[in-house]
C-alpha cells in the first residue's frame, strides 16, 4: 500500500532536518550561526503537496519563484562572497518564509474549501516572522524565525493530512 502524503510529508521534514543538522555538525560555529534554520523539507513537501493538488509543474515553480530574489541573493549578486550581515541573514530566512507561507495558502487553497485555507492562515498568523530590521521588542529574531518555520511545516502537515482525507472519501 502506498504511503499516506501525511507520511511522506512528514518524512521530507524529518531528512531535511536530519541533514541541517548534520551540516551544523560540520561546520564552524560562527558559520552555522548563520544557519538557524533549513527550508528544504518545506520546500519539498510543498512541490509534493503541489504534484498530488494536481497543480503543474509550472504552476509548482511559480509559487517558489521569488525566492531568486531574497537579500542574500541580492547581496551575492552585488558584493560576491563578501560576509552577511546578521540583518541580512535575517531578511533571507523571512523573505523565503514569506514565499513558503504564501505557498502554503495557496496550495490550501487548490485543495478546499475556505475551512482549510483559513485553519493555514491561523496556524501561520500565530508564529509570526520577525522583522529583519531587528525591531522585535525585544525577542530574538532567531527563535521566531525557528517558531514560523515549524508552523509552516505543521501547516504543510495539515495539507497533506487534508490530502489524505479528500482520497479516503
Amino acid at each position: 500500500m502506498a504511503r499516506s502524503h501525511r507520511a511522506l510529508v512528514e518524512a521530507l521534514l524529518a531528512d531535511a532536518a536530519a541533514a541541517h543538522r548534520d551540516l551544523l555538525t560540520s561546520l564552524p560555529p560562527e558559520i552555522g550561526d548563520s544557519l538557524p534554520v533549513d527550508a528544504q523539507g518545506i520546500t519539498r513537501a510543498i512541490d509534493h503537496i503541489g504534484v498530488a493538488a494536481g497543480l503543474s509543474a509550472a504552476a509548482r515553480a511559480q509559487l517558489i519563484r521569488p525566492h531568486a530574489v531574497n537579500p542574500a541573493v541580492l547581496h551575492a549578486r552585488v558584493f560576491g562572497g563578501a560576509p552577511l550581515a546578521a540583518e541580512t541573514v535575517i531578511g533571507a530566512f523571512v523573505d523565503g518564509a514569506r514565499v513558503r507561507a504564501d505557498a502554503l495558502v495557496t496550495l490550501a487553497s487548490c485543495i478546499d474549501d475556505e475551512q482549510l485555507v483559513a485553519q493555514v492562515q491561523a496556524v501561520l498568523i500565530d508564529h509570526p516572522l520577525p522583522l529583519p530590521d531587528g525591531d522585535n521588542g525585544g525577542s530574538d529574531p532567531f527563535e521566531a524565525l525557528r517558531a514560523a518555520y515549524a508552523a509552516q511545516e505543521h501547516a504543510a502537515v495539515l495539507l497533506a493530512t487534508r490530502l489524505d482525507a479528500i482520497n479516503a472519501d
